[in-house]
């Protein structure tokens, strides 16, 4: 083979391998730029559906998470307090206490053992509060003290708090003492007399704190009716007697000058 074949051969296989080389390149860009397409729409897919499913997700999980706040169990003591709301649910607690402002009398009924409070065992004579002070509605008792500081710098004995600073108690004394009685206001029971609370005789006023646990329901309300009580009259205090007038005459203390 001469040389002029020699070199027409070398520059024809050059010029193989340089067409091959740009065919190669060719389809390489093209399947880059092939892929790069796929690459560009596949995140747009995927970021829908994801979009989608996780707006899904966290519709499903916030209902989920709310139904579970909601429905979760309720401690000891709001489970006490869930049985000892609405009438029929009250079977634990021994009385039920109601008063009638616009007669002035408590009336006490017993549970039958089923929760229900339809025995009249007691009726007490109390003073309510001047201008309606005292609130109507059905509340629950709770702090007791066998002496409480009141409004007007007073004390009464056997308090029972009904809700707020409403409670019942005795009829006021001057001090912490058994003997400094307000024997006037203690005459006006059986009438409205007071800020707010509730007053009663010693006697009764102890009978609450001896026998009315806490969250005995007090019903308070107006009626005009019969009670299925009769209202007790209350003993009058003789304000000339100075032996007598600064003791409540109900009060059981073995000191007490009316017990003689």
């Amino acid at each position: 083979m001469d040389k002029k074949k020699k070199i027409i051969i070398i520059c024809i296989a050059a010029a193989v391998a340089v067409i091959a080389a740009a065919v190669g390149i060719y389809f390489a860009v093209a399947t880059q730029a092939q892929r790069e397409a796929e690459s560009n729409t596949a995140p747009q897919t995927v970021s829908t559906v994801t979009t989608t499913t996780t707006t899904t997700t966290t519709t499903t999980t916030t209902t989920t998470t709310t139904a579970t706040t909601t429905a979760a169990p309720p401690s000891s003591e709001e489970a006490t307090e869930s049985r000892d709301s609405g009438n029929e649910a009250h079977s634990t607690m021994p009385y039920k206490i109601e008063v009638n402002r616009k007669q002035n009398i408590v009336i006490v009924y017993k549970n039958d053992g089923e929760g229900n409070y339809d025995e009249p065992i007691k009726a007490m004579v109390c003073s309510v509060g001047l201008d309606g002070n005292t609130p109507k509605g059905t509340f629950k008792t709770s702090d007791k003290y066998t002496w409480r500081l009141l409004n007007g710098n007073v004390y009464g004995q056997y308090a029972t708090r009904i809700t707020g600073h409403i409670l019942f108690h005795s009829v006021p004394y001057y001090k912490k003492s058994k003997d400094t009685l307000k024997y006037k206001e203690y005459n006006k029971l059986g009438e409205a007399a007071s800020e707010g609370c509730i007053r009663l005789s010693v006697e009764d006023a102890k009978w609450i704190y001896d026998n009315c646990p806490k969250k005995t329901v007090v019903e308070i309300y107006d009626s005009d009716k019969s009670e299925p009580l009769e209202r007790p009259e209350p003993i009058r205090i003789d304000t000339s007697n100075e032996t007598l007038r600064n003791w409540d005459p109900t009060d059981p203390d073995s000191n007490n000058p009316w017990n003689d």
